[in-house]
């Protein structure tokens, strides 16, 4: 057979292919232009109770009323992404569809502590994102209260809007990493800002409150608390003394 027959035919061939790949794609878009959402999946990556099911459904019904009924292809789907992320507590959203049904899949934020000031109380997340307290994860948080730093109102979201409280929520963010790699963490009930900014531990057991002030140096100060329980608080009576001043440079001083 000639070469030229050849490329004659192997054209014709491509050709057929690109017409009926087209007719394919082409009813594809006809039938998902015919296509209409008639039914909604919400699905949580997470096992946190901060956003029901219901409450997404809920968002939705606010930002955009009517979507069931309408035609797959006409869905924002960004659009909707971008309503559920502003809402506090959600982290991320993904929206798709597949056939009728419109998908949608949430993140939560997690908090990794709950903060509680004279007025309010809120969350922050590993990334120090302010969000309020709601929902119930039935987790326990570490607790940090008092003379916080933190200026914003009930009802904030977002990162601490001074350059004071994105520094010492970053310096916060470390110490609680720091105590739960050196299991610190469980054996202190609560952590309390003074009215001078000193943190001030409060273990889970005995009623030394520890002195620890600013929120740096994390081993060394840690070190001088472990000296305590190992060596001094044995040697005398039980609940002898009523605080164990860490933040001092090389020293540990108790006081009844």
């Amino acid at each position: 057979m000639k070469k030229s027959v050849k490329y004659l035919l192997l054209a014709l061939c491509l050709a057929l292919f690109v017409c009926i790949t087209a007719m394919v794609l082409g009813k594809a878009r006809e039938r998902r232009h015919l296509t209409t959402c008639n039914k909604l999946e919400i699905s949580f990556s997470d096992t946190l109770n901060f956003v029901s099911e219901e409450d997404v459904r809920e968002y939705l019904r606010r930002s955009f009323p009517v979507f069931t009924g309408q035609r797959i292809d006409s869905l924002r789907l960004h659009e909707i992404e971008k309503s559920l992320n502003s809402r506090s507590a959600i982290l991320s959203t993904q929206a798709w569809t597949s056939d009728s049904t419109l998908h949608i899949s949430i993140v939560q934020r997690e908090p990794v502590a709950r903060m509680e000031t004279p007025d309010h109380a809120f969350y922050i997340d590993d990334r120090g994102f302010i969000f309020p307290i709601q929902g119930n994860t039935g987790k326990r948080f570490p607790i940090i209260k008092g003379n916080l730093p933190l200026h914003e109102p009930a009802g904030y979201k977002g990162l601490p809007s001074t350059e004071e409280g994105r520094l010492w929520v970053g310096q916060i963010m470390d110490l609680l990493n720091y105590m739960g790699k050196n299991k610190w963490a469980a054996k202190i009930q609560h952590m309390e800002v003074s009215a001078g900014g000193d943190l001030i531990l409060v273990p889970a057991e005995g009623k030394e409150r520890i002195i620890f002030g600013k929120p740096e140096e994390f081993a060394e100060k840690f070190g001088k608390i472990g000296e305590y329980y190992r060596s001094i608080k044995p040697s005398v009576e039980e609940n002898q003394y009523s605080s164990v001043n860490v933040k001092y440079k090389g020293q540990i001083v108790c006081r009844r």
